[in-house]
Protein backbone atom coordinates (compact mmCIF):
# COMPACT_ATOMS: atom_id res chain seq x y z
CA UNK A 1 0.00 0.00 0.00
CA UNK A 2 1.17 3.24 -0.88
CA UNK A 3 0.06 6.70 -0.09
CA UNK A 4 -0.89 9.53 -2.24
CA UNK A 5 -1.40 13.15 -1.50
CA UNK A 6 -3.16 14.35 -4.76
CA UNK A 7 -2.89 18.37 -4.87
CA UNK A 8 -5.46 20.34 -7.81
CA UNK A 9 -4.15 23.76 -9.61
CA UNK A 10 -5.90 26.95 -9.79
CA UNK A 11 -9.68 26.97 -9.96
CA UNK A 12 -10.06 23.34 -9.46
CA UNK A 13 -10.67 21.75 -6.07
CA UNK A 14 -10.24 18.35 -4.65
CA UNK A 15 -12.78 16.90 -6.73
CA UNK A 16 -10.80 16.73 -9.99
CA UNK A 17 -9.24 13.61 -8.64
CA UNK A 18 -12.18 11.69 -8.34
CA UNK A 19 -11.65 9.39 -10.79
CA UNK A 20 -7.89 8.81 -9.98
CA UNK A 21 -8.85 9.01 -6.03
CA UNK A 22 -11.23 6.01 -6.94
CA UNK A 23 -8.79 3.48 -8.91
CA UNK A 24 -5.89 3.95 -6.76
CA UNK A 25 -8.29 2.90 -3.70
CA UNK A 26 -9.49 0.54 -5.44
CA UNK A 27 -6.17 -1.18 -5.74
CA UNK A 28 -5.49 -0.58 -2.07
CA UNK A 29 -3.44 2.29 -1.76
CA UNK A 30 -4.31 5.38 0.83
CA UNK A 31 -5.41 8.37 -0.66
CA UNK A 32 -6.06 12.08 0.10
CA UNK A 33 -7.06 14.95 -2.45
CA UNK A 34 -7.34 17.91 -0.52
CA UNK A 35 -9.13 21.13 -1.50
CA UNK A 36 -6.38 24.48 -1.16
CA UNK A 37 -8.26 27.65 0.85
CA UNK A 38 -10.57 29.68 -1.34
CA UNK A 39 -11.59 27.09 -3.62
CA UNK A 40 -14.45 24.83 -4.33
CA UNK A 41 -15.98 23.94 -0.82
CA UNK A 42 -13.88 26.08 0.55
CA UNK A 43 -14.60 29.35 -1.61
CA UNK A 44 -15.70 31.01 1.71
CA UNK A 45 -11.89 31.72 2.48
CA UNK A 46 -11.58 33.26 -0.15
CA UNK A 47 -9.62 36.66 0.91
CA UNK A 48 -7.52 39.45 -0.48
CA UNK A 49 -4.65 38.16 1.81
CA UNK A 50 -4.59 34.30 0.63
CA UNK A 51 -1.60 33.64 -1.15
CA UNK A 52 0.73 30.25 -1.64
CA UNK A 53 1.99 30.09 1.60
CA UNK A 54 -1.59 29.38 2.87
CA UNK A 55 -1.78 26.12 -0.02
CA UNK A 56 1.71 25.57 1.38
CA UNK A 57 0.32 25.19 5.14
CA UNK A 58 -2.98 24.04 3.59
CA UNK A 59 -0.98 20.66 2.62
CA UNK A 60 1.52 20.39 4.95
CA UNK A 61 -0.62 20.86 7.62
CA UNK A 62 -2.69 17.73 6.68
CA UNK A 63 0.42 15.65 5.68
CA UNK A 64 1.90 16.50 9.33
CA UNK A 65 -1.39 16.15 11.13
CA UNK A 66 -1.98 12.28 9.69
CA UNK A 67 1.70 11.61 10.33
CA UNK A 68 1.99 10.50 7.00
CA UNK A 69 4.91 8.84 5.72
CA UNK A 70 6.65 7.68 2.48
CA UNK A 71 4.16 10.14 0.21
CA UNK A 72 3.73 10.15 -3.28
CA UNK A 73 3.31 13.78 -3.81
CA UNK A 74 1.19 14.56 -6.52
CA UNK A 75 1.25 17.99 -7.89
CA UNK A 76 -1.03 19.50 -10.88
CA UNK A 77 -0.38 22.80 -12.86
CA UNK A 78 -0.39 25.83 -10.07
CA UNK A 79 -0.03 23.29 -7.58
CA UNK A 80 3.89 23.06 -8.15
CA UNK A 81 5.00 26.78 -6.97
CA UNK A 82 4.41 25.24 -3.86
CA UNK A 83 6.99 21.81 -4.56
CA UNK A 84 10.16 23.40 -3.28
CA UNK A 85 8.42 24.69 -0.33
CA UNK A 86 6.91 21.24 0.64
CA UNK A 87 10.26 19.49 0.07
CA UNK A 88 11.91 21.61 2.16
CA UNK A 89 9.37 21.01 5.32
CA UNK A 90 8.09 17.48 4.37
CA UNK A 91 11.23 16.16 2.90
CA UNK A 92 11.69 13.15 5.76
CA UNK A 93 8.39 12.04 4.80
CA UNK A 94 8.30 12.19 0.90
CA UNK A 95 8.89 9.30 -1.40
CA UNK A 96 8.75 11.20 -4.58
CA UNK A 97 7.14 13.79 -6.25
CA UNK A 98 5.12 13.30 -9.14
CA UNK A 99 4.63 16.56 -11.32
CA UNK A 100 1.87 16.74 -13.53
CA UNK A 101 1.72 19.67 -16.24
CA UNK A 102 2.98 21.54 -13.48
CA UNK A 103 5.06 24.50 -13.14
CA UNK A 104 8.64 24.11 -10.59
CA UNK A 105 9.51 27.65 -9.65
CA UNK A 106 12.99 28.42 -8.30
CA UNK A 107 13.03 30.31 -5.02
CA UNK A 108 12.03 33.29 -5.63
CA UNK A 109 9.95 33.09 -8.70
CA UNK A 110 6.10 33.73 -8.86
CA UNK A 111 3.49 32.06 -10.84
CA UNK A 112 3.17 35.03 -13.22
CA UNK A 113 6.72 34.53 -13.72
CA UNK A 114 6.15 30.49 -15.01
CA UNK A 115 3.03 30.66 -17.51
CA UNK A 116 3.47 32.27 -20.88
CA UNK A 117 3.48 36.18 -20.99
CA UNK A 118 0.48 35.49 -23.22
CA UNK A 119 -1.14 34.10 -20.05
CA UNK A 120 -0.05 36.27 -17.58
CA UNK A 121 -1.67 39.29 -19.69
CA UNK A 122 -5.05 37.15 -19.72
CA UNK A 123 -4.97 36.78 -16.29
CA UNK A 124 -4.21 40.91 -15.22
CA UNK A 125 -6.70 41.75 -17.39
CA UNK A 126 -8.97 40.00 -15.88
CA UNK A 127 -9.03 40.42 -12.24
CA UNK A 128 -8.69 44.11 -13.11
CA UNK A 129 -11.78 43.83 -15.20
CA UNK A 130 -13.85 41.38 -13.33
CA UNK A 131 -12.38 40.47 -10.47
CA UNK A 132 -12.41 43.55 -8.52
CA UNK A 133 -8.29 43.62 -8.56
CA UNK A 134 -7.70 40.64 -6.01
CA UNK A 135 -9.79 37.21 -7.34
CA UNK A 136 -8.93 35.49 -10.83
CA UNK A 137 -12.19 34.40 -12.65
CA UNK A 138 -12.46 30.72 -13.60
CA UNK A 139 -11.63 30.46 -17.50
CA UNK A 140 -13.67 28.89 -19.92
CA UNK A 141 -13.30 25.22 -19.92
CA UNK A 142 -13.52 25.23 -24.00
CA UNK A 143 -9.20 25.94 -23.36
CA UNK A 144 -8.90 22.37 -21.62
CA UNK A 145 -10.32 21.02 -24.73
CA UNK A 146 -11.89 18.13 -22.87
CA UNK A 147 -13.54 15.44 -24.88
CA UNK A 148 -17.29 15.67 -24.46
CA UNK A 149 -20.16 18.11 -23.58
CA UNK A 150 -21.15 16.52 -20.08
CA UNK A 151 -17.45 16.69 -19.21
CA UNK A 152 -17.01 20.11 -20.02
CA UNK A 153 -20.55 21.28 -18.45
CA UNK A 154 -19.39 19.22 -15.10
CA UNK A 155 -15.93 20.98 -14.97
CA UNK A 156 -18.13 25.29 -15.68
CA UNK A 157 -19.53 24.46 -12.92
CA UNK A 158 -17.63 23.40 -10.67
CA UNK A 159 -14.43 25.55 -11.53
CA UNK A 160 -14.42 28.33 -8.62
CA UNK A 161 -12.16 32.13 -8.19
CA UNK A 162 -8.54 31.67 -7.49
CA UNK A 163 -6.55 34.45 -5.28
CA UNK A 164 -4.58 36.75 -7.67
CA UNK A 165 -2.03 37.01 -4.61
CA UNK A 166 -1.14 33.77 -4.76
CA UNK A 167 0.26 34.49 -8.50
CA UNK A 168 1.60 37.91 -7.97
CA UNK A 169 3.52 36.69 -5.31
CA UNK A 170 6.47 34.30 -4.63
CA UNK A 171 6.09 31.78 -1.83
CA UNK A 172 8.08 32.77 1.46
CA UNK A 173 8.37 29.38 3.04
CA UNK A 174 12.07 27.87 3.07
CA UNK A 175 12.47 26.21 -0.29
CA UNK A 176 14.73 23.80 -1.31
CA UNK A 177 15.58 23.11 -5.13
CA UNK A 178 13.04 20.79 -6.48
CA UNK A 179 15.41 19.06 -8.98
CA UNK A 180 17.28 17.54 -5.70
CA UNK A 181 14.79 15.46 -5.01
CA UNK A 182 13.62 12.27 -6.44
CA UNK A 183 11.17 13.33 -9.06
CA UNK A 184 9.10 12.37 -12.00
CA UNK A 185 6.95 14.23 -14.79
CA UNK A 186 4.05 13.92 -16.64
CA UNK A 187 2.85 15.77 -19.69
CA UNK A 188 0.08 16.15 -21.97
CA UNK A 189 1.49 15.27 -26.36
CA UNK A 190 -1.25 16.62 -27.49
CA UNK A 191 -1.20 20.35 -26.47
CA UNK A 192 0.11 22.85 -29.35
CA UNK A 193 1.87 25.26 -27.73
CA UNK A 194 3.14 23.02 -24.84
CA UNK A 195 3.28 25.54 -22.05
CA UNK A 196 4.75 23.02 -19.71
CA UNK A 197 7.69 21.38 -22.22
CA UNK A 198 10.62 24.05 -20.37
CA UNK A 199 9.56 22.58 -17.15
CA UNK A 200 9.76 18.58 -18.56
CA UNK A 201 13.06 19.10 -20.38
CA UNK A 202 14.52 20.46 -17.09
CA UNK A 203 13.10 17.41 -15.34
CA UNK A 204 14.73 15.06 -17.83
CA UNK A 205 18.30 16.94 -17.42
CA UNK A 206 17.50 15.87 -13.75
CA UNK A 207 17.54 12.51 -15.03
CA UNK A 208 14.02 12.10 -13.92
CA UNK A 209 11.67 10.15 -15.40
CA UNK A 210 9.28 12.01 -18.03
CA UNK A 211 6.04 10.45 -19.47
CA UNK A 212 3.90 11.98 -22.29
CA UNK A 213 -0.12 11.19 -22.27
CA UNK A 214 -2.76 11.96 -24.31
CA UNK A 215 -5.74 14.13 -22.65
CA UNK A 216 -4.52 17.73 -22.63
CA UNK A 217 -4.16 19.95 -19.21
CA UNK A 218 -7.01 18.02 -17.17
CA UNK A 219 -5.48 14.41 -17.63
CA UNK A 220 -6.52 13.42 -14.23
CA UNK A 221 -9.67 13.91 -16.07
CA UNK A 222 -9.74 12.86 -19.02
CA UNK A 223 -7.10 10.05 -19.13
CA UNK A 224 -7.06 8.71 -15.42
CA UNK A 225 -5.59 5.34 -16.58
CA UNK A 226 -2.49 6.96 -17.53
CA UNK A 227 -2.17 9.21 -14.58
CA UNK A 228 -2.35 6.05 -12.32
CA UNK A 229 0.17 4.65 -14.04
CA UNK A 230 2.34 7.26 -13.95
CA UNK A 231 2.04 7.34 -10.33
CA UNK A 232 2.00 4.26 -9.36
CA UNK A 233 4.63 2.71 -11.82
CA UNK A 234 7.12 4.96 -12.64
CA UNK A 235 8.37 4.98 -16.75
CA UNK A 236 11.57 5.20 -17.80
CA UNK A 237 12.54 8.42 -18.78
CA UNK A 238 11.70 9.79 -22.00
CA UNK A 239 9.15 6.70 -22.53
CA UNK A 240 4.96 7.53 -22.92
CA UNK A 241 2.04 6.63 -21.81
Amino acid sequence: MTTFVLVHGAWHGGWCWQPVVDALTAAGHRVFAPTLRGMAHRQAGLTPSLDADAHVDDVADLIEALDLTEVVLALHSYAGLLGPALIARLRPRLATVAWIEAVIPAPGQRMLDLVLPVAAERYAAQVRDHGAGWWMPPPDPAQFNLPDPSLTQTVAQRLTPHPWRSFTEPVRAAQDDAYGFAGRYLMANDRNPQPYAAFADRARAAGWPVVEAAGGHLLMLTNPPAVVDFLTRPARAGSSA
